[in-house]
């Protein structure tokens, strides 16, 4: 068996942009622009059709090295399969694959064989072929941290013939192959000192951590080129990139590059706010970065706005060091906490319109909960809704007491806490806030503070908090078994040097007796059919239902505001793959690829 990442390697080994997609997106962008420079640098007089976006992105200090992938420009966008697209994007409510560069891809016992489509090429004229996909997989192998899924179990590649490439894996699982589908391909021209030697190096046995890999990497990482070459409809132009905007131009020799809609794409730069103000001054068609609700209020007045809706796979909530507050590890006081928040209230303070409560507190956010579960069994789940009567009760069973207004822990002290939220990401600043309003006015001293946006996820894993608001579910993963494996195993290695939540993940479950929660995300993601992992992921839900690990307060419900009738003709209300992750495979993107958004006075 594949054995389970390790929680250490997973706070140690995550890139901060990589984290910063996985985690959820109501954080603000690093600081933008300082004014609204963008504004001005709108359409073509040519009369040339635009398609505009916006994105924080910085020309100084983002690569070209788009192998790397942390810090590449435009890379984390949504905007990124426009010039290098991906080899499929996964429909995340039929659980199928629409395949964009490659052409299919098949299974041969443990061998994975992805073939491209015939007649691709690079927008410097150059064929895109098996030789690019092999390259860039093995370069992939070297750079992708040992805890993820999919490349670090890759054991070897074969390149079959002009189109083909077969990977050998140890010991896969359903959708092992989701990171290699997706995989953005990076041309065999720019890379040429790097891909060849990648592939020999995979082939040897080399992987990341090595001391081949570090020679390797050494240089790799440094390697900066000032072009770069682009697979999908569109292409950078060079003279029109600046620090208020970017416009990509049709890509005739790229994947759909002659049947896309628009003739160029144009990102202006801007952070969260900036985005909202963009798009009330009408020059942002969509945007995927988070509104505030006052932002979400003042679009209701901008003609042609609508919301086009991305289901969301993950929620904010909280997430506690039992090792810094030892009482946190009766369940009782866990559970009371819980009792005292009312979700809804917080979730529409934070985010507006753009929230969803939370009913089964089952670890998966409901939607995923109702895919898999009967009504029946959905029914057992506990809601822990605003309930101070029943927090209370739980208070005093775990020996707790109420004296002149304030809670004592059994040995007498006064109870307190200390909840971090992240500075600059309005969601966690306004949640914590709340929980700290909520705690303190029924009897619990609680101070909100937030800690730097440049790296929280450190302070999470290094276990420097005593409460944080933190995500729960997974947007990562669209296979059930993420959802616990963020829940259990992510920021609590429980080491000396990552000691995280210090949850222990052999736990005594009410209904279910002991269980090891690490083994059992490790059964989930090995099953071969849904069938049977459902069993496992009910029994998951059921112990992260009893024993409230973390605190789910909302759901993310991702909108992002569209623009009908100025430069689109019009978002449809139903798109195909409209359930997809806004951040994974995003449905919009993938409806311009396709040439389903067309320009106004077609």
């Amino acid at each position: 068996m594949t054995p389970t990442p390790s929680p250490e390697m997973l706070m140690r080994d995550l890139s901060r942009r990589r984290l910063l997609k996985a985690v959820g997106f109501g954080a603000a962008g690093a600081a933008g622009a300082g004014a609204l420079t963008a504004c001005s640098g709108g359409e073509e007089e040519s009369g040339a059709t635009q398609f505009t976006g916006v994105y924080d992105y910085d020309l100084d200090s983002n690569t070209r090295n788009m192998a790397v992938e942390d810090g590449a420009l435009l890379l984390n966008s949504v905007y990124e399969d426009l010039f290098l697209t991906t080899g499929a994007m996964y429909d995340w409510r039929e659980h199928t694959w629409d395949y964009l560069l490659l052409e299919g891809s098949e299974w041969d016992g443990d061998h994975l064989i992805v073939t491209l489509r015939p007649d691709l090429r690079w927008s410097d004229g150059t064929d895109l072929d098996a030789e690019d996909v092999i390259q860039t997989y093995a370069m992939a192998i070297l750079e992708t941290p040992p805890w993820s899924v999919g490349f670090p179990q890759v054991t070897e590649l074969e390149q079959l013939d002009d189109l083909s490439v077969r990977l050998a894996f140890d010991d896969p699982f359903v959708n092992i192959e989701r990171s290699i589908l997706k995989r953005r391909f990076v041309s065999k021209t720019t890379y040429a000192d790097f891909g060849p030697r990648a592939v020999e190096l995979v082939n040897a046995g080399v992987r990341q951590g090595d001391d081949e890999h570090g020679a390797f990497n050494a240089e790799f990482i440094e390697f900066n080129p000032e072009e770069i070459v682009c697979s999908g409809p569109y292409m950078f132009d060079r003279s029109r990139m600046s620090d208020a905007s970017i416009t990509l131009v049709r890509n005739e020799n790229g994947y759909r590059g002659t049947e896309v809609g628009f003739d160029e794409v144009l990102i202006h730069r801007g952070d969260n706010r900036q985005a909202a103000l963009l798009f009330q001054q009408g020059e942002v068609d969509y945007s995927s970065l988070a509104p505030t609700a006052a932002d979400q209020r003042a679009f209701q007045s901008v003609e042609g706005f609508r919301w086009v809706e991305h289901t969301g796979y993950d929620g904010c909530g909280i997430m506690f060091n039992y090792a810094a507050k030892p009482e946190l590890r009766d369940v009782r006081v866990r559970q009371a906490l819980a009792h005292v928040l009312d979700g809804d209230t917080i979730g529409r303070v934070a985010r507006g319109e753009a929230y969803e409560g939370v009913r089964y507190y089952a670890g998966l956010v409901d939607v995923q909960a109702e895919e898999i579960f009967t009504e029946e069994e959905l029914g057992r789940f506990t809601h822990y809704g605003y309930d101070p009567d029943r927090a209370t009760e739980l208070l005093e069973e775990a020996g707790w007491t109420l004296e002149d207004g304030i809670w004592h822990l059994p040995n007498g002290d006064e109870a307190s806490f200390e909840v971090i939220g992240v500075s600059g990401w309005s969601d966690f600043e306004l949640t914590a806030v709340q929980v700290e309003e909520a705690w303190n006015g029924f009897g619990i001293p609680t101070t909100a503070t937030n800690v730097p946006s440049d790296n929280p996820w450190g302070i999470w894993g290094a276990g420097d908090f005593e409460v944080a608001v933190r995500h729960w579910g997974n947007p990562e993963i669209p296979d059930y078994w993420g959802a616990f494996q963020m829940n259990f195993l992510l920021e609590n290695a429980g080491t000396e040097d990552s000691p995280g939540q210090s949850f222990d993940l052999e736990v005594e479950s009410p209904s279910m007796g002991e269980l090891d929660l690490a083994a059992l995300v490790e059964d989930a993601k090995q099953a071969e059919s849904l069938e049977e992992q459902r069993e496992t992921l009910l029994t998951m839900a059921t112990a992260f239902n009893e024993l409230l690990p973390r605190i789910p307060i909302w759901t993310f419900r991702y909108l992002a505001p569209a623009l009908n009738g100025v430069r689109v003709e019009g978002f449809d209300t139903e798109l195909p793959s409209d359930a997809n992750q806004m951040y994974q495979d995003n449905h919009v993107m993938l409806a311009l690829i396709q040439g389903n958004l067309r320009p106004t006075g077609e």
